[in-house]
């Protein structure tokens, strides 16, 4: 039977005949892949994609060139996907087999090429550093961002090569600096390198403004510009002076950070300087941080800003916590005085409120009341409407029901807003980032960072 026919065979409704006509397009070897390869690039095929993409996995080192010409020649981005993802696991004999991937001319290969090297076959990439690194000023700003993340998983076999480049001339001088950051941070530099880095905070230090922050997680507003006072009171050590642009970029890239390994979010924490008079804490705790894969997470999470916001409103008479999302419409607050928690609220916990309200919240209504108006309600019809989200608001309007009122306007009310920072923000002091216990045992979080 020839191999077109074998290939026809894969769309059969016995899954016996199709695991027979795999095993024979296995045997086949080099022969079947451009039969299988048609039949993965056709949106028309009656093969199950797949089926087709398992095939080309297992058929090996013939089938890897042909997928890569087919992605970047893929007519649509469904083509494209699929010749990805066979691509992922592709049974290659060694690792050299990627090596026309990182000189291809499409950028979307050479960053399947560098993830096949860095993530898939990282143990074995130490003989392939030169290929890699003559990527480092790739034209294509993905590729470029996707080998440094790259270097980070390679791991620190790569940074005596990378240190080499720092020693030398060109444009891949900067690309390995953020390598050698996203391997190792602050301890994978060099003392030039370090030194270097101070003197650029310091002079931007020198005529920064506080500007708008992108927030992504939870913070704590306490009312003082006693910095080391509050550094203590967070258990806090080796204060090391930053900008606030490289405050924010390490917090929000430790807060988005779930998947590289234990404590890569919870080892250092961003301070501002005193802002209006009130200085914020950015960052992870430990506690929760450590909470975070188990089942009480939530509780563990709510009851560790209870009881922070409460001792620390007891030594600096006032303390808030403030919690908001940028992807799935989280928001929170705590509001403490004098020891006491006077105000929680969580829109993921309603039941779990602390206080009838506050004057803060005045004017509004709470996130987890929908509010939608009665009118709109009592005509089911309307629920199906395409105008929908313009009926409900002109209904607000006419029935006179609030916005609703999110942690950041409740700061903006009582504190600091981080959105509404700007050259009018009054500041004393300078920001600084400090690690937690977990910082002080495991080093500080590696990773590229603005300065």
């Amino acid at each position: 039977m020839s191999v077109d026919a074998t290939v026809e065979r894969l769309a059969s409704s016995d899954k016996t005949e199709r695991e027979a006509a795999e095993e024979a397009l296995v045997a086949a070897g080099a022969e079947a892949v451009e039969p299988v390869l048609r039949a993965l690039c056709d949106e028309e095929s009656p093969i199950d994609w797949s089926t087709s993409a398992s095939l080309l996995r297992r058929l090996g080192d013939p089938a890897f060139g042909p997928l890569i010409a087919a992605m970047a020649a893929a007519p649509t981005s469904e083509v494209a996907r699929r010749c990805g993802w066979a691509l992922m696991a592709v049974e290659v004999s060694t690792p050299a087999v990627y090596l026309p991937a990182l000189r291809h001319p499409h950028p979307k290969v050479r960053k399947s090429g560098i993830y096949f090297l860095c993530w898939q076959r990282k143990a074995a990439a130490e003989p392939y550093l030169p290929d890699l690194i003559a990527l480092l000023d790739d034209p294509d700003e993905g590729v470029r961002d996707n080998l440094i993340r790259g270097f980070g998983e390679i791991g620190a076999v790569a940074a005596p090569a990378l240190r080499e480049v720092r020693r030398g001339a060109g444009r891949k001088r900067r690309g390995a600096l953020a390598a050698l950051a996203e391997i190792g941070g602050w301890g994978a530099l060099d003392d030039h390198d370090r030194q270097a880095i101070i003197r650029l905070i310091e002079i931007k230090s020198g005529y920064e403004d506080p500007e708008p922050m992108h927030l992504c997680g939870s913070w704590y507003a306490v009312p003082t510009a006693d910095q080391a006072a509050v550094l203590d009171a967070f258990d806090l050590v080796e204060p090391r002076p930053v900008t606030m642009r490289l405050g924010e970029s390490a917090w929000n890239r430790d807060s988005h950070s779930w998947t590289r390994g234990p404590h890569h979010g919870c080892r250092r924490v961003y301070v501002t300087p005193a802002l209006d008079g009130w200085t914020l804490v950015f960052g992870r705790m430990p506690a929760v941080a450590h909470a975070i894969r188990g089942d009480d997470f939530e509780a563990v999470f709510r009851a560790d800003a209870k009881d922070r916001c409460a001792r620390l409103s007891a030594r600096f008479g006032a303390a808030h916590w403030y919690g908001t999302s940028c992807g799935d419409g989280w928001t929170a607050w705590c509001i403490a005085e004098k020891g006491e928690v006077v105000r929680f609220y969580d829109v993921f916990g309603p039941d779990d409120q602390i206080g009838d309200g506050h004057p803060a919240e005045a004017g509004y209504r709470l996130p987890h009341d929908n509010g939608i108006p009665e009118s709109i309600l009592r005509d089911p019809d309307l629920l199906s409407a395409p105008d929908l989200v313009d009926r409900i608001r002109r209904a607000r309007e006419e029935e006179g029901i609030p916005e609703e009122v999110d942690s950041t306007e409740i700061a903006g009310r009582l504190s600091v807003n981080p959105h509404e920072f700007g050259p009018h923000t009054r500041v004393e002091g300078r920001a600084v980032l400090a690690l937690t216990a977990c910082g002080v045992a495991h080093g500080s979080t590696p990773g590229v960072v603005a300065i």
